[in-house]
């Protein structure tokens, strides 16, 4: 299906060869999700003799997972751990990656020295920033038809320095907001961090220092928590030290091939692409029709001694009554008002999982087209948009399943763009990236140094080392010593305080 706005964007050649996926390495097997893991195993669990690998697989499988580094473990082994270790994730984690290098200064907008109304704009204020960018700066306020608008961060003077772009704003009353009840600005409640509803971390000039604007390296980089190559992903690391050894559901990418994120020395991990999709299909047929006639095919007996035809023909009839079942399974009602998107798609994925009681941990999202070296505007604006609706209409799903509060939300790009715009109306690899971080035990509000406007070489500053962002998520998060994880971890900076707490939890 494709989603009408949602990618419009050129490419670089560098974008082109990178690929945030783990390379040279293949799965160990695959995992088939069962229906039962997803509905309560209502049969009984695996290991107490109410349910076998044999009844569970009859009952449906909901999809197949890659597993990577589980390769001794058996089907039974791995959801009698999932089972035991489901009710134990309670600080789980998912990151949202924006792939190609979004543009963080068109999302979070200078808001100093208007420059209709102040006789002196600051030099590294609004003012400065339209100068810049001719082509796509943002106005103040309220935007129009032609040019989108701005609204400033609450919660006092340091935030309001800043202006979230109205493409990330809800509302229905303004042509230039996202048309949804969902945005950054309902995230971020009054911005205080204390306040209700202030559940939005912004990490403005994050990055590492000094900046290559490679696509390639920095993913790399921001992948494994480190500005050195290394085999195994931050997030991995972790596992390594403080995970399961046999549930490899523990941490998942949603997608074909398996996270750099996650990619382990010895915990097992896995890549699942969808809960959906078990039958068949032909160019032009409606599914349902081509599973009626493969099952009309099934039902032929195969004649005597022809045991391949048979079991060929037994393993189609098994498919189509697994993909008839999954029309009447559910994997668990979606709250409404996620956007028609994939990464809706990804996320209501990412909501059932950590729903089903099977461990999960950590879910690895690439989304997205943001390498906008030419019209920018209307490539990135849709996808903003997407983004805010998509992230709110996520925290109310986890909501209705109870789990919202165990669930933290990360959101970033590999790096910035440059300050000026370019003759393509879009603009260059830059510096200083922006973070997201969501979820209700988040403290919201202003969570780095606010670089300003300050021009290095064309670039913005980085205020914030990406790596005081993740060890923070160890410290305060996740549990487990930052030195562990990360190379020189437990040196970085801490975040900016926020009311005398340096912490990102609410509760800390």
């Amino acid at each position: 299906m494709t989603i009408p706005n949602e990618i419009r964007v050129l490419k670089c050649a560098d974008c082109a060869r990178s690929e945030s996926a783990v390379e040279g390495v293949r799965p160990d097997g695959v995992l088939p999700i069962p229906v039962d893991a997803l509905t309560g195993w209502q049969e009984g669990r695996p290991g107490e003799g109410g349910v076998s690998r044999r009844s569970l697989l009859a009952n449906g499988a909901l999809g197949l997972a890659s597993v990577y580094g589980a390769s001794k473990l058996s089907f039974d082994e791995i959801f009698q751990t999932a089972i035991a270790e489901g009710a134990q994730p309670d600080s789980c984690l998912v990151v949202i990656y924006l792939n190609g290098g979004n543009d963080g200064l068109n999302c979070l907008v200078p808001n100093e020295g208007d420059m209709t109304s102040s006789p002196v704009a600051l030099p590294h204020g609004y003012a400065a920033y339209k100068a810049a960018r001719p082509n796509i700066y943002r106005i103040q306020g309220n935007g129009t038809m032609a040019r989108a608008g701005s609204t400033p961060l609450p919660g006092g003077v340091d935030n309001a320095k800043l202006a979230f772009a109205n493409p990330l704003v809800s509302g229905t009353d303004s042509t230039d907001k996202n048309q949804s009840p969902y945005g950054l600005d309902t995230l971020f409640g009054d911005g205080t961090g204390t306040g209700i509803g202030s559940d939005l971390a912004v990490v403005p000039g994050a990055e590492y220092s000094p900046s290559n604007g490679s696509h390639f390296e920095s993913r790399d980089y921001w992948f494994a928590g480190a500005t050195t190559k290394m085999q195994t992903g931050w997030l991995g690391r972790w596992l390594d030290n403080y995970g399961s050894t046999t549930n490899p559901l523990q941490a998942v990418s949603i997608d074909s091939d398996l996270s750099k994120q996650i990619r382990s020395s010895k915990a097992p991990v896995a890549a699942l692409q969808s809960l959906t999709g078990v039958g068949f299909n032909a160019p032009g047929l409606n599914t349902d029709s081509v599973n009626a006639e493969v099952a009309k095919l099934a039902a032929v007996q195969a004649t005597a001694g022809n045991d391949h035809l048979a079991r060929s023909r037994g393993m189609y009839g098994l498919t189509v009554d697994v993909a008839n079942k999954l029309k009447a399974v559910p994997p668990g009602a979606a709250k409404p008002g996620y956007p028609n998107s994939y990464l809706s798609d990804r996320l209501k994925l990412a909501a059932t999982l950590l729903g089903a009681g099977l461990g999960t941990r950590f879910v690895t999202i690439d989304w997205g087209g943001f390498d906008t070296h030419g019209d920018q505007l209307a490539s990135q604006d849709p996808q903003l948009r997407t983004l805010s609706q998509a992230l709110g209409a996520f925290k109310e799903d986890l909501k209705s399943r109870g789990i919202e509060q165990k669930v933290v939300t990360m959101v970033f790009s590999e790096f910035g763009r440059r300050v000026h715009d370019n003759e393509s109306l879009g603009t260059d690899h830059g510096a200083g990236g922006t973070i997201l971080l969501s979820g209700s035990v988040v403290r919201g509000g202003l969570a780095g140094e606010n670089p300003g406007l300050y021009d290095t070489d064309g670039n913005l500053s980085v205020s914030t080392d990406f790596r005081s962002v993740y060890q923070a998520l160890i410290t305060d998060w996740l549990g487990g010593d930052p030195a562990a994880v990360l190379p020189g971890g437990g040196t970085f900076k801490a975040l900016n305080p926020r009311a005398g707490n340096v912490s990102l939890l609410k509760a800390a």
